[in-house]
């Protein structure tokens, strides 16, 4: 069964409420019925039509045992000499003995309202059971109903290690001040208990421990704060890596490189940390604002695109590849990046190339001297020093892929086809 159909089945076990309702931390899933249909409505505001709908008695929703628990990830085995259901999600376990209608979730009895029965080969159960099971809260208000539970977390990160979190986190290490970011972004802020010595973004991340350099975290300091998953970027040794693991720690990896990627890890982490909704309604304000560069964009001809050269950083002359997010920001914001072609995602450039390129904007993402950019040899041809079209921005802002690289391609679409130059 595909996954898409497994999640359409786990939608139909609950009703969806609007209303403000208590929430637990974790994940929620939302359903809307009526007498005459079904619907899923998701963060995202988009409806789907559902054939079917749970049974209501007494109050009580009842829905089937062994869709619900396989699509939020668990596993379900029926005795058939016993008749006895054996249910597993994640570190947590419980059985239905069908029938005389006894159930235990963690070993202790569940008593049920309505006793569970089988039509067309599928176990019928009550909700509360399965929230039992998932460590989840059950809310009913005005005939719907909504359940919060942590949904178990299996994918594979950049270097292709298999990722399997069994429960919410409440512990949270990060190791790279872009994580730092998304982190506090999405809510998981007071989860954090340790940050790398760079996370300086938001204000709140300052007061956290910090554990180490990107390069050289301390292994005895992350290992002291206890934490459940720690989030590391690509680029800080295997070594460290390998040892966390080998201490038991969850450990997720992440490397974007387009502002899709960053989406994709914002609401990755939000998964991971149970800030599911957070997190999408993160990037859904993200790409609303990004929606909007882009129709700007589309409105200006190919022919009048403007040249860019970034420079990261000035002796040697550095600057952004193609394999790069900043890359895909400069297109983004409707600019060609002279680097483009270059070596690397990091490529050294000489001056006769960026000469020979003669870029309409030059960037520095580094404290530099516009003065002495303007002195260099041979530079005085260049359109970008012509034209005062020389700009000093801050480099967290654009370096790190994080929620904020949407105030970046604000602040580049305007430098292109707003600013006067400094």
């Amino acid at each position: 069964m595909s996954v898409f159909k497994k999640t359409l089945l786990v939608l139909l076990a609950l009703s969806i409420i609007f209303a403000v309702v208590p929430r637990a931390n974790a994940s929620s899933y939302f359903f809307k019925f009526t007498s005459e249909k079904a619907e899923f409505v998701d963060t995202f505001g988009k409806m789907y039509a559902l054939p079917h709908r749970p049974i209501v008695k007494d109050g009580d929703y009842l829905v089937p045992l062994r869709a619900v628990v396989e699509a939020a990830g668990g596993k379900v085995a029926y005795i058939p000499k016993t008749h006895l259901v054996k249910l597993i999600y994640g570190e947590r376990y419980a059985e239905v003995a069908l029938l005389s209608g006894k159930g235990s979730v963690m070993g202790r009895d569940f008593y049920f309202a309505t006793k569970p029965f089988v039509i067309k080969g599928r176990t019928i159960i009550s909700i509360g059971f399965i929230a039992k099971l998932f460590s989840g809260s059950v809310f009913i208000r005005n005939s719907q109903c909504v359940l919060n539970f942590y949904r178990i977390f299996s994918a594979k990160d950049v270097l292709g290690n298999k990722i399997l979190i069994k429960k919410e986190p409440n512990r949270i290490v990060s190791l790279a001040p872009n994580l730092t970011e998304i982190l506090f972004a999405i809510g998981a802020g007071s989860k954090v208990v340790g940050v790398s010595n760079y996370s300086d973004f938001p204000k709140a991340a300052l007061s956290k421990p910090k554990v180490g350099g990107f390069f050289n975290p301390s292994i005895e300091k992350i290992f002291a704060l206890n934490p459940d998953v720690v989030f590391v970027a690509r680029g800080t040794p295997l070594t460290t890596i390998n040892k966390l693991k080998s201490l038991g720690i969850d450990v997720f990896v992440s490397d974007p490189h387009n502002i899709s990627d960053i989406y994709d890890l914002i609401l990755t982490v939000g998964k991971i940390t149970g800030n599911v909704e957070e997190g999408v309604k993160l990037v859904s304000k993200m790409k609303s604002e990004e929606k909007k560069i882009l129709e700007s964009v589309s409105k200006i001809p190919i022919g009048k695109r403007k040249k860019v050269y970034v420079e990261i950083w000035n002796n040697p002359k550095m600057s952004v590849g193609k394999n790069t997010f900043i890359d895909s920001l400069i297109k983004e914001a409707g600019g060609i990046n002279i680097a483009e072609n270059a070596k690397g995602n990091w490529p050294v450039m000489n001056n006769e190339a960026i000469i020979k390129a003669n870029p309409d904007v030059i960037i520095l993402l580094y404290k530099g001297n516009i003065n002495k950019v303007k002195s260099r040899p041979g530079w005085n041809t260049i359109s970008a020093v012509k034209n005062n079209k020389i700009f000093i921005e801050n480099p967290d802002i654009f370096e790190r892929p994080g929620p904020r690289i949407i105030e970046a391609l604000k602040i580049l679409f305007d430098i292109l086809y707003g600013h006067t130059g400094g």
